[in-house]
């Protein structure tokens, strides 16, 4: 069990609901929603992962799929983070409350944004980090991330430190160093 607090999420979004066609719930608590990595194709949204993953809310929890920003900045009790069905996966399971202290922040990292990171090399990131899920095509990146305060990514631009402080947006953020 750990406790995540969400900067920010993926690009990639979609929804299962429940089988039973009958069951008026289908669409609300026995759904389940996921999110993880991915790069725009034309019209659609593609994963192209270099490391599989996605996290997980259910339709029962804390979480209103249709305003995911409301999440940012709060603080979710979540599972260890598992290899399952072909990737990683973290399932949200409830919020808990703002003075509860993370043990990891939910990061994204887009080259668009941070600049390309050399995935392929053993010191992209700080040893404590730890990848969700990696996309990549081409020029174009996107990497979901569990930091703790003080662990940093490595891209074309420089080193981006994770930076825990009360003045920053939800509390934390990605600078470059």
């Amino acid at each position: 069990m750990m406790l995540v607090k969400i900067l920010e999420f993926g690009s990639n979004w979609w929804a299962r609901f429940g089988h039973d066609p009958h069951d008026r719930y289908r669409y609300t608590r026995h759904a389940a929603y996921f999110n993880s990595t991915g790069v725009r194709c034309g019209s659609k949204m593609r994963r192209y992962w270099l490391v599989p993953g996605l996290i997980r809310f259910n339709g029962v929890g804390d979480f209103n799929p249709q305003f995911p920003s409301r999440a940012l900045g709060e603080i979710f009790e979540c599972t260890d983070l598992v290899f399952a069905c072909g990737g990683n996966r973290v399932l949200f399971r409830r919020k808990v409350g703002r003075s509860c202290r993370p043990d990891y922040f939910l990061s994204v990292v887009s080259s668009g944004r941070f600049g390309p990171v050399s995935f392929e090399t053993s010191d992209w990131k700080s040893e404590s980090l730890i990848p969700i899920a990696v996309s990549h095509i081409r020029e174009t990146q996107e990497a979901m991330l569990l930091m703790r305060a003080g662990d940093w990514i490595r891209s074309t631009l420089g080193i981006w430190q994770l930076t825990v402080a009360p003045n920053l947006r939800h509390g934390a953020a990605l600078e470059l160093v």
